[in-house]
């Protein structure tokens, strides 16, 4: 392994993120801060092999690496004046009690286990042998995305139709890195892990915290894409930060925000791009939202416009342009289109299965673990007893909503879209929204208070309030 070339990767990813961070001018705690920058500077970094593929340059070892210094270089350039008020702040780091070192061990072996596992073991999923990883193993000879793999017979393989995000990031990692590239993917992994414990300690105990973390790293079907390439992983955290954001901007009424929503959504769509259905369901909530801030017309359709164009672009770029015009094989969406939507019986069947083949049962317990027994457990409770305090977690609650609809509507309208692959992967996106929904959650922030309030010796218990801290120290 180039661990020279491994640290360029890390500087750049961390320079670029964190000046698209400051552009948007972002608040956060210094953590938080950190992991969004190397998540974001993953998102740029994705793009630049397609680019250049679009410009038809090629894509050796000296050009890829000159054009990734172009994004870190222009927001240097950008933010030049505004670079002497960057705040690096030192983040203070609370040594832990004695009851969490058991916590923190678990979790950090199974993080080691991952990194281990995409640095040691060749891709091997299906999806990416017959699609992303062939294009880039073939691209690093060839110096082109679109190379001599199209010459093989591909009747019974359309994973080439896959966006290019993991074929991009696959060719700058095997460039720089080792030839089984997919560290990245361990980048994206350690880094959204901590950003969650990071939103979660900030408001619950440590104890309610490694707990509900318990539940999300022990789903047996979640925790193997943190080192097998495929792309659901990748969008699921791009799709939560969107909602993270948005959640944030309804808070605090943030334009800068919602800018960022916007970006995590648009690249959750570069990923996925059947995420553009999801974001067209979103919309009804935004409008409602701006409708009840008593926006004019006239700032309510720019808003809402803003919010789907950009996702809109991204699509229209992958499947009217790269796909159309640049994949030798022709491929029409159109023609995979249910041909009998008059049949609403599909539909209802398709909610039914996700419901009892993947969620609940024990087929639900065999892939996603008791997290959703959890759930609906806490949501209860807070219906019942803080009602009050419910409205921080409709965001989360709205985005869990949507996903469930959306892949059912999706499988019902793309009949490839079948339901033990794509529909389960595309569930992973329902399970960090339940982390966000616990970090406002009126019975988990008065448990955190009690038990915090027992350590401390105190008396008296504080009156529950979702915008309280339990430890006003972030981390």
């Amino acid at each position: 392994m180039n661990i020279a070339g491994l640290f360029f990767l890390l500087i750049i990813h961390f320079i670029t993120g964190r000046g698209l961070i400051e552009l948007f001018r972002i608040e956060l705690s210094p953590v938080r801060k950190f992991c969004l920058s190397m998540i974001s500077g993953v998102a740029v970094a994705s793009v630049i092999p397609f680019l250049m593929e679009l410009m038809k340059i090629e894509l050796t070892g000296v050009s890829v690496a000159i054009a990734l210094l172009i994004p870190p270089l222009v927001f240097i350039i950008i933010l030049f004046r505004s670079l002497k008020t960057w705040k690096f702040e030192r983040i203070k780091i609370k040594l832990p009690e004695i009851y969490e070192l058991p916590f923190i061990a678990v979790f950090a072996g199974l993080i080691v286990l991952s990194i281990w596992r995409c640095y040691y073991n060749p891709p091997y999923a299906w999806d990416m042998l017959s699609g992303p990883e062939a294009m880039a193993d073939i691209a690093i000879q060839e110096k082109h995305i679109i190379n001599s793999f199209f010459d093989v017979d591909l009747q019974y393989t359309n994973n080439y139709l896959k966006p290019p995000y993991v074929t991009s990031l696959q060719i700058i990692y095997k460039l720089f890195v080792q030839q089984f590239g997919q560290l990245w993917l361990s980048v994206l992994f350690v880094s959204f892990t901590l950003f969650l414990f990071s939103m979660l300690r900030e408001r619950l105990h440590p104890v309610i915290m490694y707990i509900v973390m318990v539940f999300f790293f022990a789903a047996p079907e979640i925790y193997p894409y943190t080192y097998t390439i495929l792309f659901d992983y990748s969008n699921m955290v791009f799709f939560f930060m969107g909602f993270y954001f948005l959640t944030r901007y309804f808070e605090k009424n943030k334009k800068s925000e919602f800018a960022f929503a916007v970006f995590s959504f648009s690249v959750a769509t570069y990923i996925r791009s059947e995420t553009l259905v999801l974001l067209l369901l979103i919309l009804p909530m935004l409008l409602l939202r701006f409708y009840q801030q008593k926006f004019t017309l006239r700032r309510l359709l720019l808003k809402s416009t803003a919010f789907m164009v950009f996702p809109a672009i991204i699509y229209f770029v992958y499947m009217n342009i790269y796909v159309r015009y640049y994949i030798p094989i022709h491929f029409d969406v159109g023609q995979e289109v249910n041909k009998n939507l008059g049949d609403i019986s599909v539909l209802f069947q398709r909610y039914s299965d996700m419901t009892t083949k993947l969620l609940f049962g024990q087929s639900g317990e065999a892939l996603f673990g008791m997290q959703q027994y959890l759930f609906i457990v806490v949501v209860i409770a807070d219906l019942i007893l803080f009602r009050k305090n419910f409205k921080e977690g409709r965001t989360a609650l709205f985005g869990i909503f949507i996903v469930f609809t959306g892949l059912g509507l999706l499988g019902y309208l793309l009949p490839l879209v079948d339901l033990m692959h794509t529909t389960k992967r595309g569930l992973y996106k329902i399970f960090p929204l339940l982390l966000l929904y616990y970090s406002s959650s009126g019975s988990l922030i008065k448990l955190s208070a009690l038990i915090s309030n027992w350590e401390s010796g105190k008396l008296g218990t504080p009156k529950p309030n979702a915008k309280t801290l339990v430890n006003k120290t972030e981390v």
